[in-house]
């Protein structure tokens, strides 16, 4: 067998590895992750949604994959958890209320390890697609009201980038525990502590398995994948992904619903 350029894999969800149906090639996934790891490549599955929606993916392949959750909030190997990166509850609360006192118009969800919470007035649309991406979601009367024995993670909102950079700006100029706002992947805007994405996900993970960034190999469609794109000594940007990503990118893969991450792997692998 002849040897892949390649130690590790870093894919993307939404508009990457999933087709806009959200589906993806079982059978042949299996085909592959089986040929990768029989040459020792780590499968890294990098993606916005959060741990509990990831399980469900990829329930038959949890022992076979690594995870980074919540753009970089979560990591899991062997589908136990082994990294985090939270809001103190403090931060969590303030940054909720921040938002609901100057910015009423902005939907919220807000997700932690145990479960996401979402206001029972929320909208309809709103509700719908936050029910798909947190399975585990509870709807609440007030998002001040979480539960202390949970630990938030990030917080999904209903709005522009250009509405989420005015929030990230105003909120550390009078905060010392800072945020850090990115798309979500599935058009909406996440809310991280500072420093926390994809790109420190993975390497936290190369780190943990003795890869040099120039042995991976990662896929990725929109900016919120930009740090790991960057990262990367093999980068793919999708067909249909977004054009600044593209000019960062060294390759271009068919689209998500040509199974564009499946055809480069599958080329490499032979």
């Amino acid at each position: 067998m002849t040897p892949i350029p390649f130690k590790a894999v870093a894919v993307d969800m939404d508009g990457t590895f999933e087709d806009d149906n959200k589906q993806f090639d079982h059978y042949r996934f299996e085909q592959v992750l089986t040929k990768l790891r029989e040459q020792k490549v780590h499968f890294i599955v990098s993606s916005g949604r959060p741990l509990s929606r990831l399980r469900q993916d990829f329930f038959e392949f949890l022992d076979g994959i690594d995870i980074i959750a919540d753009n970089g909030s979560i990591l899991t190997k062997d589908n136990q958890v082994i990294a985090r990166h939270v809001f103190t509850y403090k931060t969590g609360i303030k940054l909720i209320n921040f938002i609901q006192t100057n910015y009423p118009q902005i939907e919220i969800v807000a997700s932690g390890l145990d479960s996401a919470y979402l206001n029972k007035r929320a909208s309809t649309n709103f509700k719908k697609l936050m029910h798909f991406f947190y399975p585990n979601i509870d709807e609440i009367a007030n998002l001040l009201d979480l539960p202390t024995s949970d630990s938030l993670t990030k917080l999904t909102l209903s709005c522009s980038s250009e509405l989420a950079n005015e929030i990230e700006k105003k909120f550390n100029a009078d905060n010392t525990e800072r945020i850090h706002c990115t798309t979500s992947g599935f058009d909406n805007i996440d809310i991280m502590p500072v420093n926390v994405n994809k790109g420190q996900g993975i390497k936290f993970f190369l780190r943990y398995f003795g890869i040099k960034p120039e042995e991976l190999i990662a896929f990725g469609d929109g900016m919120n994948d930009k740090e790991m794109i960057e990262l990367a000594g093999y980068s793919y940007a999708m067909a249909n992904g977004d054009k600044r990503l593209k000019k960062i990118a060294k390759f271009e893969a068919p689209s998500n619903n040509e199974m564009g991450v499946l055809q480069v792997l599958e080329k490499y692998l032979g």
